[in-house]
């Protein structure tokens, strides 16, 4: 008698990926681009500098026929460089020290809400000039404050209170207290 035996189909090889080089002929939307050799092309999850038209880059095409950018392999042109996870609401940047350094200018926007915290250390601001802008009220809590000034000029256009248990006001030369009405204690 013969052993039964099944035949089992053999295992199709996946389809290769195919790695090209190629140069971004438009940016169609946000991580979708249209390569000069006609294909389209995702920006990858990993490839965090966002191309732009006329980069060289590596792609590689998927079993589905898919394409991705996976790499920004030139830039000719001095143009400003944009960082973007596809798909991602958040980056984040965790590591013991960060440094950003620019030679001219850097600039921090957003639509809404902005937070510094420096929680148990020392947020230090030092500068030429410094202008601030607060367009409806502006907080300051502290323990102790201190302040130097050449000069400190203050215009309030309606009320101005300054209280203390105790109130201190000196003057090296002169005190003036110009108003319509004044009144004392």
């Amino acid at each position: 008698m013969m052993p039964f035996t099944t035949k089992k189909p053999l295992a199709q090889a996946p389809a290769p990926l195919i790695w090209q080089d190629a140069q971004v002929a438009v940016q169609l939307e946000a991580h979708s681009f249209l390569l000069d050799d006609g294909r389209l092309a995702r920006q990858a999850t990993s490839c965090l500098l966002t191309p732009q038209a006329g980069d060289r880059v590596l792609s590689v095409s998927g079993r589905d026929g898919t394409a991705f950018i996976v790499h920004v392999l030139q830039r000719n042109e001095l143009q400003a460089a944009s960082l973007g996870v596809p798909g991602a609401q958040q980056l984040t940047i965790a590591q013991e020290r960060i440094t950003l350094s620019a030679s001219d200018q850097i600039e921090v926007h957003a639509l809404r809400n902005i937070d510094v915290t420096a929680a148990t250390g020392v947020l230090s601001m030092a500068c030429g000039n410094l202008f601030m802008t607060v367009n409806e009220t502006l907080v300051q809590n502290t323990r102790n404050f201190i302040g130097k000034a050449g000069q400190y000029l203050l215009e309030v256009k309606q009320l101005l209170r300054l209280h203390g248990q105790q109130t201190i006001l000196t003057a090296d030369k002169d005190i003036k207290v110009d108003a319509e009405r004044i009144n004392m204690g």
